[in-house]
């Protein structure tokens, strides 16, 4: 009888929090099983494979021997898209029939394409190509980007 009133009663919430969470609690501890067994914890004895650290090393000075003899530069570049595949090939052959001696580009940056133009060594060349491109494709902008010598 006492319990119903209790259960009744809106006004003890407290009282039914506590109560709850001291009948939950004690199941709580008994969750985990710490039972160790020392028989079955032994030490076992494996040959351990190693990698030829020779040959991992010469690999990594013929990586750095590449690496180095790539040269990158500073160069300013003129970007015309950035979205879906067919929106950047579809901007690369329309700056193409319009501008056939420049350099045109597309790349896959994750998650979008881009359509890149030119390649300029300063800032104020890339500028004067921008004021003519900027009347076809009026979202194009300038960016700075490292490139190898072949394309300067």
């Amino acid at each position: 009888m006492i319990n119903v009133y209790i259960w009744k009663n809106e006004n003890n919430m407290k009282f039914k929090t506590i109560l709850v969470s001291s009948l939950l609690f004690p199941a709580s501890i008994f969750a985990q099983d710490w039972d160790y067994n020392e028989e079955k914890d032994s030490v076992v004895q494996k040959k351990v494979a190693y990698i030829n650290t020779k040959k991992v090393d010469d690999l990594l000075d013929k990586k750095k021997r590449i690496n180095s003899s790539i040269s990158l530069y500073k160069a300013y570049r003129i970007q015309l898209f950035s979205g879906s595949r067919s929106g950047s090939t579809s901007c690369l052959t329309k700056f193409k029939k319009q501008f056939p001696s420049t350099l045109a580009e597309t790349s896959y940056d994750q998650p979008y394409f881009k359509t890149k133009v030119g390649v300029y060594r300063t800032k104020l060349e890339a500028k004067k190509a921008l004021l003519t491109i900027k009347k076809q494709f009026k979202s194009a902008f300038i960016y700075v980007e490292k490139v190898t010598l072949d394309k300067l």
